[in-house]
């Protein structure tokens, strides 16, 4: 039976999400988006702290990381500033982001606000048409609401009650139509993390059990199609990805000493090869020295039959 298998399988392209952070390059100044975030967002007195990040262009070769970093970043700056409007989020969007990328969230926001204005204006109409006209002053309240709905515009809009789930779903669309950002890259990352995300020589175990969880806890989820933290990997599966980048012989080990790895915690897994590390770098810092026969020193036959 012939089997095909997928073309990007056991090749050496580059992961998605890589297990080891890519060093940051310096930014321009005009590159930047710069705010004031409260220290506690429900007091507008307290302190505030200066915070800046990329602006994200969309078209400028941002890689899938940075692109949910800058998601991360606006979430941040949306909290920081209390920014519980959608209109407000909408207006602070315009500052984060340019280029394709802007433009991509506006036209989303397009698609999503006129048929929620619709529904709105919609029902508003059936109030009034539900009315019976028995209560001059309810049916006076009825018709300046309609009146109200009506002249919502696509952006004032989102200054109502459904405004904060349309800038979401505009953000959400954003991401599934970004360059850098591939067609099921959900399971690409999973499937880069169970069968490629083999650890580094000179990382360590602790930090490479902290790059798996900081991808699994920070960056899955907010990755189509459910952006929620129902797409986390389970323990024993962070387990099973930390068992395939370490050496087998330190699996041995484990069950040399009965321990079983997936009925433990990764912290404790990940401590116990790091004992095992440690132990194996002290036995190789032992040397052995082999002295050498002198130069023109003629063997001794005294010892000869003793």
């Amino acid at each position: 039976m012939k089997v095909s298998v997928s073309k990007d399988f056991g090749t050496n392209r580059k992961p998605t999400l890589p297990l080891v952070p890519e060093p940051t390059a310096v930014l321009k100044k005009e590159d930047l988006t710069q705010v004031d975030l409260l220290s506690d967002p429900t007091d507008p007195n307290s302190t505030k702290v200066k915070f800046a990040f990329k602006v994200l262009k969309g078209c400028n070769g941002e890689t899938a990381r940075e692109v949910i970093q800058w998601f991360i970043n606006v979430e941040r700056a949306f909290t920081g500033l209390n920014s519980n409007n959608g209109q407000l989020r909408y207006q602070m969007i315009q500052q984060f982001a340019s280029g394709s990328a802007l433009s991509g969230f506006n036209h989303n926001v397009l698609f999503q606000a006129v048929p929620a204005r619709a529904e709105l204006v919609a029902t508003a109409q059936a109030a009034v048409t539900a009315d019976d006209g028995t209560n001059a002053a309810r049916r006076a309240g009825l018709e300046n609401h309609l009146a109200a709905m009506q002249a919502l515009t696509n952006e004032t809009i989102l200054a109502q009650a459904d405004g904060i789930p349309i800038v979401t779903a505009a953000l959400r669309q954003l991401t599934t139509v970004l360059i850098r950002v591939p067609t099921k890259i959900l399971q690409r990352v999973k499937r880069y993390l169970r069968r490629e995300a083999r650890k580094p020589i000179e990382m360590g175990v602790k930090e490479c059990i902290m790059h798996i969880l900081c991808i699994n806890s920070q960056e899955i989820p907010r990755l189509p199609p459910h952006f929620n933290a129902t797409q986390m990997l389970s323990d024993d599966k962070i387990i099973d990805i930390l068992l395939f980048g370490t050496p087998k012989s330190w699996q041995r080990e484990m069950d040399r000493q009965g321990l079983d790895p997936l009925a433990s915690t990764p912290h404790d897994v990940a401590t116990f090869m790091e004992r095992i590390k440690m132990s194996e770098d002290f036995d190789s810092d032992k040397k052995t020295t082999k002295v050498a026969p002198g130069k023109g020193k003629k063997k001794s036959g005294y010892n000869k039959g003793n």
